[in-house]
Formats: structure tokens, sequence, C-alpha cells
């Protein structure tokens, strides 16, 4: 039987294609014992120079973000000599200038806010310099949570116990939950550089929070320190958080009752060098 034009062109298309697919499948079969060499030597630590992008590489570490450790060099200094620098560095918000005669809403003797601000509406501020702080009374709050107090939830937190933004961009309790009168007590970051942001308090957190009592300070210091101490068990109790004395340490009832002790050997020397 004699092929003609046609028979002879399917089979040379038939030999053409069988070869083209031998091809692929000689080629399948080296593709994939190159594969497995590449994965062995990295099993053995073999170094890949091909440099192929195909090729699975060795393992990688990524580091991961960690929350900032407490130490104690993030913390800011809160000595004397270092609040009295602060303040006095520091621009200071005019004081209300209240007279003896005039109501005064304190700690013993509180009137009604919105009566007082009439009372003393056509008065001015005027710019009050503090008195030297010799002694400070720092009660910390740490927090518990290794996110730390989250911006919105602490700024909640001690709106409600009446502390205000005020001078060295920290948070300052005074005589009135509005904000007008003496300073009782202040609050600032206990991470560097203990100030807050309020542009940025949605993203904000910390580890710990101080608060703070300067002496002298207030008129009523052991009064205004049991405000403070309030303040601070509120933020720890709603937060999360665990409160600790001016070394570090577990602050228990009998510490509250040393910083009393220290408020009262305070003022018994102010007293006797008044006379």
């Amino acid at each position: 039987m004699e092929f003609g034009l046609r028979e002879w062109l399917i089979v040379i298309g038939i030999i053409v294609i069988a070869g083209i697919l031998f091809d692929g499948w000689r080629r399948m079969r080296g593709g994939k014992g190159k594969l497995k060499f590449k994965l062995d030597r990295s099993l053995v630590g073999g170094a890949d120079d091909d440099g192929d992008p195909d090729l699975l590489g060795p393992p990688r570490v990524v580091e991961r973000h960690q929350e900032p450790s407490l130490d104690e060099h993030d913390l800011p200094a809160m000595s004397a000599r270092e609040l009295n620098r602060r303040r006095t560095s520091e621009p200071r918000q005019g004081d209300l200038n209240l007279g003896l005669d005039e109501p005064v809403p304190t700690l013993l003797s509180p009137v009604d806010e919105a009566a007082a601000e009439s009372h003393n509406g056509a008065k001015k501020s005027v710019a009050k310099e503090p008195a030297p702080v010799e002694e400070v009374l720092v009660i910390n709050v740490i927090a518990r949570d290794g996110e730390g107090f989250k911006g919105p939830a602490l700024l909640q937190n001690i709106l409600e116990s009446g502390l205000r933004f005020g001078e060295m961009d920290i948070f300052h309790r005074h005589e009135s939950m509005a904000g007008n009168g003496e300073v009782l007590f202040s609050m600032a970051n206990a991470l560097k550089p203990g100030t807050f942001d309020l542009d940025d308090i949605e993203g904000f957190s910390t580890r710990a929070v101080s608060f703070f009592l300067g002496l002298p300070g207030p008129r009523h210091p052991k009064q205004a320190f049991d405000v403070m101490v309030a303040a601070a068990r509120k933020l720890a109790h709603e937060l999360n958080g665990e409160l600790k004395d001016d070394q570090r340490s577990v602050m228990t009832a009998q510490t509250i009752e040393h910083y009393r002790q220290r408020i009262v050997e305070f003022e018994r020397k102010q007293l006797t060098s008044k006379r």
C-alpha cells in the first residue's frame, strides 16, 4: 500500500507532536529533580547560589513589635528640683486672683461654681509665681495589661476625677472641677518625656502614669492628698492598674499612712520656721 502526499504529511505531523510531548515530559522530570536538590540543600544549611526566585530559600526571622518595657530609665524625674525646673521653664497659666473675702470652691467649703464664676467675672487672670517645691509625694499607677492605658479611656477616667489638661502638657486637679483655683495635685505620663499629646490622644497609650503633689502646695495638703489617692485608685480599678509608691513598691494602706505623716511633719517644720 503506497502512501500519498497527504498520508505522509499526517505521519510527519504525528512524529513532530510526539517529539514535542516527549521533550516536555523530559523537561518536567529534569525540573523536579532540580527543585528536590535545592530543597535538600536548604535542609542541611547549604547556600543557594542560583538566585532563582522560584526556589524556596532559607527561613527568615522577622522582628515583631514589642511593647515598651517600664524601665526605671524611662521614668521622668519626680524630684523637687526637677519639678521646680519645669515650673519655672514652662509658661504658666494665670490663676484666679481670689481674695480671702470671696467665695472660693475648696475641699472644705465647696460653693456653686457658676456663682463663684459670676462673682469673679470682672476680674482678670493674674500670673502667680509658685513657692519652690521642697518635697514631692508620688503615686504611680502601672498598667497590668501589656498594651498599657489607651488614650481615650485614660482621658475619660481622669476627666471624671476633675483633672484638666494644662501647663507643662500634663493634667492638673484644681480646687474647682471646672479647672479654677489653685492646683491640688498633677498627673504626668510615667514614660519619658512625661507629657501628653491631646492632638494624638486616639492613638496614644502608656504603660504607667504618675500622680504627684508638691509641698509646699495646696492650702490643705492632707485633703488634697486624699483626693489624689481617690483619683489614683479610681484609675487603677477601672483601667486594670496597680498602685505603686515613689520607690516602685506596691502601695499599701501603711504606705498611704506614711505619706500622710510626711505631710504632717512638713507642716510642723513650716510652722516652726515661721516662729
